[in-house]
């Protein structure tokens, strides 16, 4: 019993943590960085030949991906989840008429399936991903998109950004086949700007500069980097895009 309650305890702890961080650090980051505008860059490129009416992002922050598809995509039913309240409040800002919810992916699921369901920068935060894998195979009616990153973690990952894994090359395709789905397409992007480059710089600077509110000079080099990256290889790399369906 003392156990439950020291886990209960830390678990009410992290999710303050990460509320906290939406409220105060992280929205233009996800807004205005470069690798997050790439992220969702490469995930819409992946997805444009799906047919597909309801999106349910997990993890959707507040909400910048929702937003931008539903941009280009009027008519999808926008669905998301997150573990923090903090940040499905702002998300149901951002994309008016959206439905949002907060659940913990790694222990359960919505009861109903999605046409597509994104999975974006989760996974290398839960425990126990092969948990969360099932979870979202019993979501997928269409198909499933992850991305997460590989190969070596570097100190502010396991720190600041709160990673429990990165994964090792090969691994996450493995552990999505084990979950039911089935593999059809993965994009290993980020040689060499982001990675090793990038990270190894916000490693040596514990990724100072890239949160709180970014002003017109940040807003200026978000955009130098971003362009930088377009130059990045979609053979190789440390950022791993996955496209997964039902078998």
């Amino acid at each position: 019993m003392l156990e439950q309650r020291e886990s209960e305890a830390i678990e009410a702890m992290t999710v303050e943590a990460y509320s906290h961080g939406w409220e105060t650090k992280w929205d233009d980051m996800k807004r205005y960085g470069p690798m997050s505008r790439h992220i969702r860059r490469n995930i819409k490129q992946l997805i444009r030949p799906l047919t597909f009416s309801s999106v349910l992002d997990i993890g959707c922050g507040q909400g910048s991906f929702l937003a931008e598809l539903r941009a280009e995509l009027p008519h999808i039913e926008a669905y998301g989840s997150d573990f923090s309240t903090s940040a499905a409040l702002m998300a149901r800002r951002q994309v008016p008429g959206g439905e949002f919810c907060v659940f913990d992916l790694e222990r359960g699921h919505l009861n109903r399936q999605f046409d597509l369901i994104v999975c974006s920068e989760v996974l290398e935060h839960i425990p126990d991903d092969r948990a969360a894998l099932r979870n979202l195979a019993a979501m997928t009616g269409g198909h499933l998109v992850i991305s997460t990153v590989q190969g070596r973690m570097r100190g502010f990952e396991a720190g600041e950004v709160g990673h429990v894994r990165n994964y090792a090359y090969g691994e996450l395709a493995r552990k999505v086949e084990e979950a039911g789905l089935k593999v059809l397409k993965v994009v290993e992007w980020g040689f060499p700007f982001y990675s090793p480059l990038y990270r190894d710089f916000l490693d040596l600077t514990s990724s100072r500069g890239t949160t709180g509110s970014f002003g017109p000079s940040r807003k200026l080099l978000a955009n130098l980097i971003y362009l930088l990256f377009l130059l990045n290889s979609s053979r190789v790399g440390d950022e791993i895009f996955l496209l997964a369906g039902k078998r």
